[in-house]
């Protein structure tokens, strides 16, 4: 079995999923409730992320979705 950190699990949730992560996702599919500390560090690190609001209105609940506009790696490609 591999061992993979929980910031690497959400690198690689962002790197391939569209939609993004919500800190629902986080915590179902990797028992990680710490989301926002997480995507703070990669901000910092140079990830380009964004986030926005989504709203249930039935429930009258929101939450926050990040999604991946670039990554460093993504910027050194191609450079020598």
């Amino acid at each position: 079995m591999t061992y993979r950190t929980q910031m690497q699990l959400i690198i690689d949730h962002l790197e391939s999923r569209r939609k993004g992560i919500t800190s629902w996702d986080a915590i179902t599919d990797y028992g990680i409730t710490r989301l926002a500390k997480y995507i703070h560090e990669l901000r910092c690190r140079g990830w380009s992320i964004i986030d926005h609001y989504e709203y249930d209105k039935d429930s009258n609940r929101k939450w926050k979705r990040y999604k991946l506009l670039s990554s460093p790696r993504a910027s050194k490609i191609g450079k020598k």
